[in-house]
């Protein structure tokens, strides 16, 4: 009798050893999945043969930076190269979907020292907790013609 009642005590559905129900939580948004801000690095493609920093066509392009904006899967921004000093601005267009970014690059025409515009259109993955991106692209330039195997690592600033 006495083992009988002490399983019932202890197995009871008030008893503070009843099992408990697990529940769901969704996870927040965290600002790590958001690509705003700054971005900077190296880009090379097959146009590279111009002569160092060429990419998209063009010679003597330099560092490459993303200043971005997003807004839910939306991503919008300027590109510029250091080695441009302030010419051939650019816009950056593309939608992320999670850590996946299909983008556009363009410079348009007369932006370059020419009457000559550039396109490019690749993707690139994003690394959270190390904050870069890797992509690939191909394109068009205008006066060059084709490039490809475009290869780009950007990390946030």
């Amino acid at each position: 009798v006495a083992v009988t009642t002490l399983l019932a005590v202890g197995c009871g559905g008030n008893s503070p050893m009843a099992p408990t129900t697990p529940t769901a939580t969704t996870p927040s948004p965290t600002s790590q999945s958001n690509v705003s801000g700054t971005w900077s690095g190296t880009a090379s493609d097959s146009s590279s043969g111009l002569g160092t920093g060429a990419m998209m066509g063009q010679a003597g392009m330099g560092t490459m930076t993303l200043q971005m904006t997003q807004n839910g899967a939306t991503v919008t921004g300027t590109m510029s190269h250091s080695g441009m000093n302030g010419l051939m601005p650019g816009s950056f267009t593309g939608t992320l979907v999670g850590d996946q970014l299909t983008f556009t690059m363009t410079l348009p025409m007369n932006s370059m020292m020419s009457a000559c515009s550039a396109n490019a259109t690749g993707t690139a993955s994003l690394n959270w907790a190390t904050m870069t991106m890797t992509g690939v692209y191909q394109g068009t330039h205008s006066c060059s013609g084709p490039f490809s195997n475009g290869q780009m690592t950007m990390v946030r600033r």
